[in-house]
């Protein structure tokens, strides 16, 4: 048997890899996809006491779940208290908060109930963002300078000898509200002409770039794409700011030896089986380290690419099955 926990919509490269699986698969394995509100729509059912898992009528033996693939679990604005059970919206956003940490407990006991299974990534393996630039130094990877700072007077004194962007801590989230939403980018920093202090904010010092790198990992070989972004205005800050009339140039992209050295001990400390990186080539051909993240998109490298990552990524499932059914 093999899982997968991914997410009901926005998902396509989901779809894509369990296309590939069913056209490559050899036996009769039952490929099993969990989405994240599949657990709230879905019959779904756990016996602690007796060891016992039931998802939609099927029952899931963790002792003939080989492989599992974590690939997503749901938005954050997939559940909505509604109608509002109290008056006051503060109230409502602790209950959500509530509702969410008791999937995200479900989501961490399964971890431990398929503890046998062989798990290509996990729901725990979330990356703290300042700790793996970090440890990206620590494997000889440049980093752009970085700082973490409330206050406006640090922010305008640390502005005047260097350029600055700014970026979320964390992961980027959409805001919506009735009628639009809204992306967080990655932005230059201009003066702030006022003093006090502000949310904790992340600066790191902006590198002038000749071209960014989008890079997926898997199986112990990386996947690279330049993405030409610096000679558009649009995109030239952060590539996602998509100019959609006039669109980026993408070519795969051998990366040298010693920057695949590096990354490869980093991949294999944060023991990661696949991952997406991002990275920049500045103008004087520097190769800089920005972040990784353990379930990122790959269908934005495949396709330009012609990789073909949803098919390799289906083999590498296959791969792991075979090897933990002939161990079992």
């Amino acid at each position: 048997m093999i899982i997968i926990f991914s997410k009901n919509y926005g998902e396509n490269t989901t779809d894509d890899v369990i296309n590939w699986l069913y056209h490559h698969k050899k036996g009769n394995e039952a490929i099993i996809r969990i989405n994240g509100d599949d657990l709230l729509n879905k019959d779904f059912y756990i016996d602690i006491s007796n060891s016992e898992f039931n998802f939609n009528n099927q029952k899931i033996d963790n002792q003939i779940v080989h492989t599992i693939w974590f690939r997503r679990t749901f938005d954050e604005d997939f559940l909505h208290i509604e109608p509002k059970i109290f008056n006051e919206f503060h109230n409502n956003k602790t209950l959500e908060n509530h509702l969410f940490s008791e999937l995200r407990t479900i989501y961490r006991f399964l971890e431990s109930f398929l503890e046998h299974s062989v798990w290509i990534n996990k729901y725990s393996d979330s990356l703290n963002k300042l700790k793996t630039l970090q440890l990206a130094e620590k494997h000889g990877l440049k980093i752009p300078g970085t700082y973490i700072t409330n206050k406006i007077e640090t922010i305008n004194q640390l502005a005047v000898d260097k350029n600055l962007i700014t970026k979320p801590i964390s992961d980027a989230v959409i805001l919506f509200d009735d009628d639009s939403h809204y992306m967080m980018y990655t932005s230059e920093v201009n003066e702030i002409k006022k003093d006090g202090y502000i949310f904790p904010t992340k600066l790191q010092s902006k590198i002038d770039k000749k071209f960014e790198l989008r890079i997926f990992y898997i199986d112990d070989v990386f996947y690279s794409m330049a993405i030409f972004s610096q000679n558009d205005h649009k995109t030239k800050v952060d590539f996602r700011n998509y100019n959609f009339k006039k669109r980026n140039r993408n070519v795969p992209y051998q990366l040298p030896l010693h920057i695949e050295s590096s990354l490869k001990e980093l991949v294999k400390e944060l023991n990661l089986k696949t991952c997406s990186i991002d990275m920049i080539v500045s103008t004087d051909d520097e190769y800089y380290f920005l972040e990784i993240n353990p379930v990122g998109q790959f269908g934005m490298v495949s396709k330009p690419c012609n990789y073909y990552l949803e098919e390799q990524m289906a083999l590498y499932i296959l791969k792991n099955y075979e090897e933990n059914r002939t161990e079992i």
